[in-house]
């Protein structure tokens, strides 16, 4: 009888633990399938975001919703998204600067030469008198030499302002080397009828320059202030120690017309001129301030202007040499 109601308790203990593992696996793969549908819609929704964006659409970007490895993929796919939109934003502005090169220099190139040739002609005619003849070749002389002054623009943006030029650096004053320039500006100074005025609340400021780079950006923002500065009678140049321990400021003002702010955002961009100076005498190429900046901040430097009733003012900051 025992071993009849052994027999008949394990018959029931088996249907029992039948019957568990069989819900424990319903269970499990109901459990399963819940778990993964959240699981598979994210990544469709990972997939899709990266179809629309290999179609081209830019601004295609997926949302982080979840706290897994998906969320990690969804985050290095939109940094990724957004790196690579603004390389293509930036392509799309050198491209629109390039067009705008091609639009100035043909503009430029175009005035001046146009007048050489015409003035030549009238030259090459036999009842102009000499004096006539004279005035004319020296038109065309200084139509040549607006030329020669465009040409230089570009060679010096393309020599100065190219990402590979490599610096050679050694301990420079720069307090004696912009001294140097001012005095190599004169001339040019008292060409326009300027003054000068030269303030020093420092004798020297040793900074690890390349001497000709270094000398190329002083010498084209004495030169910004000459040319635009003008109606003012006077350009200003101080030097003093900077606004930080360590660093070394230069101011150069003049106290020609004021810059509009819309103008100001810009004045450092390559190819942009202010439209008010866009004249065939005192409109350059917009090269000029865009070296300048270039050169400074490849010396870990800054540059920074303002623009008001009070002045037109360019500061230099250099670090001091260690």
């Amino acid at each position: 009888r025992d071993l009849r109601i052994w027999s008949f308790d394990r018959k029931r203990l088996c249907s029992v633990v039948l019957l568990v593992i069989s819900n424990s696996r319903s269970a499990f793969v109901l459990y399963f399938l819940l778990f993964t549908r959240k699981f598979t819609a994210y990544l469709a929704e990972i997939t899709a975001g990266i179809r629309r964006f290999a179609a081209g659409e830019s601004s295609a970007r997926i949302a982080v919703r979840q706290s897994n490895e998906l969320t990690q993929i969804a985050e290095s796919f939109n940094a990724m998204a957004e790196e690579l939109e603004e390389i293509e934003m930036e392509e799309k502005r050198n491209e629109g600067a390039k067009n705008d090169l091609i639009t100035s220099i043909a503009h430029d190139l175009r005035t001046p030469l146009t007048s050489v040739i015409g003035y030549l002609d009238l030259v090459t005619q036999k009842d102009v008198n000499e004096e006539t003849r004279q005035h004319y070749i020296s038109v065309a002389y200084r139509k040549a030499k607006r030329l020669q002054c465009l040409a230089d623009d570009l060679f010096n943006y393309t020599k100065y302002g190219s990402s590979e030029l490599t610096l050679t650096l050694a301990p420079i004053d720069a307090v004696k080397m912009v001294e140097q320039l001012t005095e190599e500006a004169y001339p040019s100074i008292s060409e326009n009828h300027l003054e000068l005025v030269v303030e020093k609340k420092i004798d020297r400021a040793i900074v690890e320059a390349d001497g000709t780079l270094l000398a190329r950006a002083f010498s084209n923002l004495l030169g910004n202030a000459i040319k635009y500065g003008k109606d003012g009678k006077r350009i200003f140049l101080l030097m003093e120690p900077g606004s930080v321990q360590g660093m070394v400021c230069f101011h150069f003002i003049n106290f020609g017309e004021v810059i509009p702010a819309k103008d100001l955002e810009r004045i450092f961009e390559r190819f942009y001129r202010v439209d008010a100076a866009r004249t065939e005498e005192a409109g350059g190429t917009g090269l000029g301030l865009a070296i300048a900046k270039n050169i400074i901040e490849r010396h870990k430097g800054t540059i920074m202007v303002r623009s008001d009733l009070n002045g037109t003012e360019f500061i230099v900051e250099l670090p001091l040499s260690q």
